[in-house]
């Protein structure tokens, strides 16, 4: 029940920044036009290991090296100063592999996040932003032994949070690029889940 409670308020609220962002888009979108873009970078590990390690029956220490994150995004120009974006992110899984066993734990996440644009000028136009998400994880791991292997899946929901900053350079009025860094963090059940992430991306604008 609780979890089902959990998944149903992440819903609720990605929804409801959905309609805050969409409303406005009929106001702004002949003069602020939307814009398509991905983007893709590496992820500094900070998980928190001891909820993987908890799952073992036998004490292990895990210890995942890096990994990439890759986004898919559509974004509406409100005005000079904000925007807002709707994104689709896949965190490649962090890996923990020995001999004697594998461990991963990778992320799908859907989040809105609003960016405050600083006009300067010259095609380099820089942004801090702020998100909120829903977010799914999995664990997968597998104990190998002489006798037999074992193996072990966990998944969670939660909300996800997101701050950083970066800059939009243009190439065309149309065509820009973006070199972002930002954190995001996870909250309830999925709060094993931080990292900081530099991002690049390609974005079209129409």
């Amino acid at each position: 029940m609780k979890h089902q409670a959990m998944k149903q308020t992440c819903q609720f609220w990605i929804i409801a920044l959905m309609i805050a962002l969409i409303v406005p888009s009929t106001v702004y979108a002949e003069n602020n036009p939307f814009y398509i873009g991905v983007s893709i970078g590496p992820v500094i590990n900070q998980l928190d290991e001891t909820e993987a390690e908890n799952q073992f029956v036998r004490p292990v220490s895990l210890d995942y090296g890096n990994t990439t994150e890759f986004q898919l995004k559509t974004g509406l120009f409100f005005n000079e100063y904000l925007s807002g974006e709707f994104i689709f992110e896949y965190l490649f899984p962090f890996k923990d592999e020995t001999n004697l066993r594998t461990v991963k734990v990778d992320a799908l996440m859907l989040s809105i996040q609003g960016k405050y644009r600083f006009p300067q000028p010259g095609p380099i136009q820089p942004y801090g932003l702020f998100g909120l998400g829903m977010m799914n994880t999995q664990m997968k791991a597998e104990i190998r032994s002489e006798e037999k292997s074992q193996s072990i899946k966990e998944s969670d929901w939660g909300i996800s949070t997101k701050l950083g900053g970066g800059a939009n350079i243009y190439i065309t009025p149309d065509i820009f690029t973006n070199l972002e860094l930002c954190w995001t963090l996870g909250l309830g059940k999925v709060n094993h889940i931080n990292y900081p992430a530099f991002l690049v991306g390609l974005n079209y604008r129409f």
